[in-house]
């Protein structure tokens, strides 16, 4: 037997590659699946928390910035400003005012008549990029979404408020993948085909192991407790539907005599490879799904592990913390010394906008 082994080895290399690549997507597919479920049970976690702990800060924070440009507003009409910096300040007033009234204060009557003030014109949303974002969104995940409730709450609370629906239509999604109907395609109807394959090579490995392991075969005590604890083995391996096992039994157990044993090894891993990429490809749309819906929080509360991080999460509420802190000291400074903080104030978003172009112009080359 220990000859026939080493045999069988020494026939090995001519399978390394298809070995190797059987094991890797293995690895893969165990691995992903687990960033999955990961992913899913760290948003069932963080979800809670979000509503009771950040959601609350996140509007203070909102309404303190809202303050904040009031106050600049106000300040902007009673201090000489160089024809640069006012330009530069009215830009972004525009800006922040505008994306406040996107988002979080559409009806806000103040903040409108500030944006009127520099923009010269009334605020309109403006609906043609939300259908553009809705026709990306379709284009990406095949997820039907309404441009005109993604215009009224904002892309984040409505990705919030319809996580049930996405999650509903990734579902049916994959089952309609899955689903055995005429209108099937080619590569569906090969892929059964594949997996029948697949089914009857290790039915016949099965069969062709036992006929030629079977105890009963063997007069001689030890050949034939050696025979049964062969047979064992590619029992268990039938039942388990360990095909890489029954694999490795047969390249082990059979001479290449026996109905071409290597060859048949080879076609079977090459097609049992294909399955397992095509696996691994749902599982990677799966993952990629997931974080595309998860409202930005894969990006903020996960780690590389694809696991909610506590650490991540408690850093971002002190960066809010933080945020608002800054912006009342901001505010209470300038009620002291309103001119020295304006132009202070001014410098500093200049350095922002100069080292926003520059980072600019650096991904560009």
């Amino acid at each position: 037997m220990s000859k026939q082994i080493v045999h069988k080895n020494k026939q090995e290399t001519k399978k390394s590659k298809l070995l190797t690549r059987y094991e890797k997507l293995l690895k893969d597919i165990a691995r992903k699946k687990k960033q999955h479920e990961n992913l899913t049970e760290g948003i069932r976690e963080v979800m809670p928390k979000i509503t009771a702990e950040l959601h609350p800060l996140s509007k203070s924070e909102q309404e303190w910035h809202v303050k904040k440009l009031i106050r600049l507003d106000e300040i902007f009409g009673e201090v000489t400003t160089p024809k640069m910096k006012s330009e530069m300040f009215v830009e972004y007033m525009i800006e922040e005012v505008g994306a406040l009234l996107q988002e979080s204060h559409k009806d806000d009557k103040q903040l409108k008549a500030i944006y009127k003030k520099y923009a010269r014109e009334d605020f309109e949303q403006d609906r043609m990029q939300f259908e553009l974002l809705a026709d990306l969104i379709n284009q990406e995940t095949g997820f039907e979404v309404d441009a005109d409730e993604i215009m009224e709450k904002g892309f984040e609370q409505y990705l919030h408020d319809n996580q049930e629906s996405f999650a509903q239509q990734a579902a049916e999604s994959r089952e309609k993948r899955k689903s055995k109907s005429k209108k099937q395609t080619n590569a569906q109807l090969q892929e059964e085909e594949e997996n029948k394959m697949l089914a009857l090579d290790a039915k016949a490995i099965y069969f062709r192991l036992i006929k030629k392991y079977h105890p009963d075969l063997q007069q001689d005590p030890v050949k034939q407790k050696e025979y049964t604890e062969i047979s064992k083995l590619v029992t268990k391996a039938y039942k388990d539907n360990d095909f890489m096992t029954l694999l490795q039994l047969q390249i082990t157990y059979l001479d290449d005599t026996e109905l071409d044993a290597t060859a048949l090894a080879d076609d079977m891993l090459m097609r049992y490879n294909k399955i397992l990429q095509g696996q691994l490809t749902e599982i990677n749309m799966m993952l990629e799904m997931a974080k595309r819906t998860s409202g930005g929080m894969f990006e903020d509360f996960f780690d590389k592990d694809y696991k909610f991080s506590q650490k991540l999460f408690d850093e971002k509420k002190a960066e809010i913390e933080d945020n608002i802190e800054s912006i009342i000291i901001e505010i209470e400074e300038s009620h002291k010394q309103k001119k020295g903080w304006f132009k202070s104030w001014l410098s500093e978003l200049k350095a922002i906008k100069e080292m926003e172009a520059f980072s600019f112009m650096f991904d560009l080359f």
